[in-house]
């Protein structure tokens, strides 16, 4: 046969039936939304690095010809790959490639205007006899189908796309053997949802599923074939702003892609997704979805994300929900969220490296006459009780401070260290209890160690934790102190209700955001445990999760229990917890919406742990 499957108009497609790709990211790579250029480039960057295009499609978006692709480290395979071709040139290249002995693997065709354009891919190789067919209306499709059944062929692949208003159809068979086979096409959205159902029921694997736009009503047309399969998962209809969201949350769970297809509806495009997993078993991913889905749903939750490290590897992270229900945008496991509390250790992890250029900080007093702030805050006439305060007592929660955080100062996008210092030092209350008598959780404390954080580094808070703790322990921008006037950045998740508190201000004590698995690779190396090694000496290890006399269950920021480290964080609309529990297993999990009763995220805490006590094994990868 001379003719190909063009894998169709206004249609990405990343088909790679029956191969199983390695989780290993060194091994593959894919990359959409690329211009003809982006993808020229991309295309010389992989093949000079001995990847070779496993597939290619090509689609329009609002005019614009884009490409998705997916790369795969070359085993010897001799292969030709071409795209932005017309269909004549793509005719010319098809018999080319056909005299010479090779096999196309990959085809898309797209509309780009009025015309027609296509990407290939083909590989020298031996392989059963096989037949392809394209711009076959609903019926020729049917007889075509029929007859390559008749002669012993099974369907390896089907298109659909629209021409002029008119939806056409192209398709691949081949005679290597396979299972019982289902193929359905024009499915409205609900029609293909059941025939999925139902075959899936029915123990028929999904080998592909294409969609089409026709009169502003999404169709699909799909395949499944009965046989054993590893775990895999599909998803259909994917807007286009979701689409990176749930690529990366597939990801992180051990998933790797096995079929890609995108198509034009109206002015947006959407994605089919095939997923397999190898790594994990269906049922310990259903422990996990059980416990967050279970919270979520009877806390009235919109968005939770969790991560899950085991021996310092990342093994394991998922989101649910959104993270912004006003636009329906998805939450992934790389969406940033206010991690409020959590962000004590941090702090706490800034001083501990100030204690190693000088262990008698932590004894030295905080104010007053040759103290760490006194030059720069003097104490306020009648406050000569904050002379008293050490910085182990900041540390410790011992200091007699009250906590902070309602003061209008801290939710004023005007106002500056400075401003709140002031206030807090001027306040009559500010010191309920003597100092040292009593452990009273303070965010005063914190805030006023930011400020020592600050003074002793001669850099801002926020650098100097980024330079000598973020960094070294691999901790990127997706960390990072909340906005002034408590709006979201970009990468975060928008929260419910909105509060916007001076995140700024907030930093030493409860403004820091952060993707669970920055807070793993956090706590990783600030552990004491190998690997990965830690960003403090041992001893200091020691010295920071070593409880007072006033509660030893509470360290240097740290809540501790034996030599396992944890704290969490509850304002608002954010609970958060980050946990070091036995056998090397850590977690972190953060939602965005303010539980309808669950005051500090203890509920939810109890609820993961239980689903993670039935998780039987985790990947040896480390998805880091």
């Amino acid at each position: 046969m001379k003719e190909a499957c063009f894998r169709a108009f206004l249609i990405t497609t990343l088909f790679f039936c029956g191969i199983s790709l390695p989780l290993n990211a060194a091994d593959w790579a894919a990359r959409h939304g690329l211009t003809p250029a982006q993808y020229q480039a991309a295309f010389d960057d992989f093949y000079d690095d001995g990847y070779k295009v496993k597939s290619i499609s090509g689609y329009s978006h609002n005019g614009q010809e884009l490409y998705a692709a997916l790369w795969v480290k070359n085993t010897g395979t001799a292969w030709g790959a071409k795209h932005a071709m017309t269909a004549q040139a793509y005719q010319t290249a098809f018999d080319d490639f056909h005299n010479k002995g090779y096999r196309l693997t990959s085809l898309s065709g797209f509309g780009l205007g009025n015309q027609s354009r296509f990407a290939a891919v083909w590989e020298k190789k031996a392989g059963p006899l096989w037949g392809a067919r394209h711009n076959l209306t609903a019926s020729q499709y049917q007889t075509a189908f029929d007859d390559f059944n008749a002669k012993g062929y099974h369907i390896q692949q089907v298109c659909g796309y629209v021409v002029g208003g008119q939806e056409y159809f192209a398709a691949i068979w081949d005679k290597a053997p396979r299972g019982a086979m289902r193929v359905k096409h024009n499915l409205t959205a609900a029609q293909y949802q059941q025939a999925f159902t139902d075959n899936t029921n029915d123990g028929y694997v999904l080998t592909c599923v294409s969609g089409y736009n026709k009169g502003g009503i999404d169709l699909y047309a799909a395949i499944w074939e009965k046989k054993s399969s590893p775990l895999w998962y599909s998803r259909h209809g994917i807007p286009s702003m979701n689409y990176q969201y749930a690529f990366d949350n597939m990801y992180y769970q051990g998933y790797v892609p096995m079929y890609l297809n995108a198509f034009a509806a109206g002015s947006n495009h959407k994605f089919n997704t095939i997923w397999e997993n190898t790594v994990m078993k269906g049922s310990d991913i259903g422990h996990i979805d059980k416990a967050a889905k279970g919270y979520m749903s009877s806390q009235s939750v919109e968005g939770l994300s969790i991560a899950i490290s085991k021996n310092g590897r990342l093994v394991f992270a998922k989101s649910y929900g959104l993270a912004d229900k006003g636009t329906s945008e998805e939450l992934s496991p790389n969406h940033s969220m206010r991690i409020m509390s959590i962000s004590k250790p941090v702090t706490s992890s800034g001083i501990m490296k100030l204690y190693e250029q000088d262990n008698s900080i932590l004894k030295k007093r905080v104010f007053g006459s040759n103290s760490i702030l006194g030059s720069k805050y003097p104490t306020p006439a009648g406050q000569t009780e904050l002379n008293r305060i050490t910085v182990e007592q900041l540390l410790w929660h011992t200091s007699g401070l009250r906590s902070c955080n309602g003061e209008s100062v801290f939710w004023d996008d005007s106002k500056n260290a400075d401003d709140a210092m002031s206030v807090l030092m001027n306040a009559s209350d500010i010191m309920p209890s003597d100092t040292g008598a009593m452990y009273t959780y303070s965010n005063t404390g914190y805030f006023f160690l930011a400020r020592i954080i600050e003074k002793l580094s001669g850099q801002s808070y926020e650098n100097y934790i980024r330079n000598k703790v973020l960094t070294p322990s691999g901790i990127g921008n997706s960390m990072y102190v909340g906005k002034a006037d408590g709006t979201p950045k970009s990468i975060e998740t928008n929260y419910d209700p909105a509060t916007k508190p001076n995140m700024q201000l907030w930093g030493g004590f409860g403004g820091w955001v952060a993707r669970p698995m920055d807070l793993l690779k956090f706590l990783n190396h600030l552990d004491g445990k190998f690997p990965p090694s830690d960003v403090i000496l041992p001893a200091t290890h020691d010295v920071m999760t070593t409880g007072s006399r006033r509660r030893s269950n509470y360290a240097f920021g740290w809540g501790v229990s034996g030599d396992l480290q944890n704290h969490n964080g509850c304002h608002g609309s954010t609970r958060s917890f980050l946990v070091e529990l036995d056998d090397g297993i850590s977690y972190a999990v953060i939602i965005n919406t303010e539980p309808s009763n669950d005051g500090c995220g203890w509920t939810m805490k109890a609820e993961i742990e239980a689903g993670l006590s039935k998780v039987s094994g985790y990947p040896s990868h480390n998805l880091f």
